[in-house]
């Protein structure tokens, strides 16, 4: 069974953008009846990329916000006539999802009195007591919450145990050293769902792999490459082991500012023609099209025409346009569908899908398309090195995205990552901090001090990711300041100073954790003294 085409799939659900989220209050969900759920604002966590909300997919929202403690005991749900309009789905199917959350112990009917909260018992791998203790950093008992990695909920994952057992079903090429790069049933089945209609494809030992080689075929030392700001660490350190600069440009919840893009193509052009024999080019822009690591920002379909128009006014025809290398990191477990710059400008635009946080990193594989020059370029430079990825685990993906069961399993883990961020805002939200979640398996949370931020957290018994390394050390200002070394004013809060949160395991998504990043947000050196 198929993923849903981008062309076909309901636009009722798109992409987990800023402008998207929920108004969601700083206490429990509750309407003017104070024992009441708010109908309005529990349809707004329940998740769904069909066009109608599905027993399993109220079942599992429900059962994630009571755990987490936005639903709280006692509280009187929404009448199953009131929540199916609000799903736009039939009572039947909230009827339905009602039902199973009773057998679950989840809810309760009270006849004419409505359906109610039960009491659910928690467990966590740690004593929540602990984690707002204060002692020191150093206490060798004191268990660690890891929010620092960035990787996928293994518990999420296919079991790909069942699919070893049918290679060799398919002509596959195996054991052949002329064989594609790609085998012809697996792109076919890729190319089902893929944005846009590509020349030709390819595949790569994961995403890593497939940046690695574009850069090795396109970029050349002294070059300028454009990437979001913040970025990924592992993607600033491979432009820098190519010999170029990473030149960054901030980033709202939709992508790239195509303002802060213009003026940095502007910059980067004069300084070039100011060389009497050519200065640094630009060779490469570098964008992450949905579930940005680390922010969770998808483009909107507005901001790729915002920024192709941006590209093609500084290129006309496409002339001298750097090459644009999207990488889809997350793909089929972000909540937003697949979509790419490539739609305008296919001629100009690598676009790499990685198979890892979906189908399983020991896979490493990703899925590479562009056009046919690009495309053999970057095959040219594997063949200089492993020649080709493995057949075997091609048909193994094959398999997997074939398979009926497995791509059930994929969409579940697409709607509970996509739960647990809408959680965690709304628990953030509880403590008056409203940051700007989006979708995947992180967030990026601004901090006034961040060396304060992580000692506080790391006390505290949690660890997460620096946000230092996320951000290239030349950048422009969101504002027409011009060039921005540091974080300075007219940066976007995004690409000043903040932390990465990953927040796929479910023990990361409660009211003990939301409360410490809430302190580790506010905290400055001097309350960080006082608080020690």
């Amino acid at each position: 069974m198929d993923t849903p085409s981008p062309s076909t799939a309901s636009t009722t659900a798109h992409a987990v953008g800023y402008n998207d989220e929920p108004s969601i209050t700083a206490a429990p969900l509750r309407s003017t009846d104070d024992l009441a759920v708010d109908a309005g604002q529990l349809s707004s966590l329940i998740l769904t990329t069909e066009a109608t909300a599905t027993p399993q997919r109220i079942v599992e929202s429900v059962t994630s916000l009571t755990s987490s403690g936005i639903l709280a005991e006692g509280q009187r749900m929404p009448t199953v006539r009131d929540l199916a309009r609000l799903l736009r789905t039939s009572p039947a199917t909230v009827s339905s999802a009602y039902h199973a959350l009773a057998r679950s112990g989840i809810l309760r009917s009270r006849g004419r009195a409505g359906t109610f909260v039960l009491r659910q018992s928690r467990t966590h791998r740690y004593d929540a007591g602990d984690l707002l203790a204060e002692a020191p950093a150093t206490a060798p008992d004191r268990p660690i919450i890891d929010l620092s990695k960035g990787t996928p909920d293994l518990s999420l994952l296919p079991d790909i145990r069942p699919f070893l057992g049918k290679l060799g079903t398919h002509k596959a090429f195996v054991n052949s050293y002329d064989g594609p790069t790609i085998l012809p049933m697996l792109e076919q089945i890729l190319r089902r769902n893929w944005p846009y209609e590509p020349e030709a494809m390819t595949m790569a030992s994961g995403a890593g792999d497939g940046l690695a080689h574009t850069m090795n075929a396109f970029v050349q030392p002294g070059d300028f490459v454009i990437t979001e700001a913040p970025e990924y660490p592992l993607i600033l350190d491979m432009i820098e082991a190519h010999g170029a600069m990473a030149f960054g440009v901030p980033m709202d919840g939709f992508g790239m500012l195509p303002d802060a893009l213009d003026r940095a193509l502007t910059m980067l052009e004069s300084q070039r023609l100011a060389v009497p024999h050519g200065g640094h080019q630009v060779s490469m822009i570098l964008l992450q099209p949905r579930a940005q690591n680390p922010t969770g920002a998808s483009f909107s379909p507005q901001r790729i025409d915002a920024l192709a128009d941006v590209l093609l006014a500084h290129y006309p025809n496409g002339v001298g346009m750097p090459l644009i290398v999207e990488d889809d990191h997350s793909g089929d477990v972000a909540n937003a569908y697949a979509t790419s710059l490539a739609q305008r400008l296919p001629q100009h635009v690598v676009h790499i899908r990685s198979f890892s946080k979906s189908h399983g990193p020991d896979l490493r594989l990703a899925a590479l398309s562009g056009p046919e020059d690009a495309v053999e370029a970057i095959i040219t430079q594997r063949r200089l090195g492993s020649g080709w990825v493995s057949r075997f685990l091609q048909e193994i993906l094959y398999e997997m995205l074939a398979d009926k069961e497995a791509f059930h399993t994929v969409t579940n883990a697409r709607h509970i990552y996509a739960t647990r961020q809408k959680t965690m805002h709304a628990l953030l939200l509880r403590q008056s901090l409203d940051v700007h979640t989006g979708d995947g398996l992180n967030l990026w949370i601004p901090v006034r001090d961040e060396p304060a931020a992580l000692r506080l957290l790391a006390e505290q018994g949690i660890r997460v990711a620096a946000g230092k390394p996320f951000l290239p050390s030349l950048r422009i200002s969101a504002d027409a300041t011009g060039a921005d070394a540091g974080a300075g004013a007219g940066v976007d809060a995004h690409a000043s100073r903040g932390i990465r949160v990953t927040i796929a395991q479910q023990g990361a998504v409660n009211e003990q954790v939301a409360a410490a990043l809430a302190q580790a947000a506010a905290v400055t050196p001097k309350t960080s003294t006082n608080h020690s």
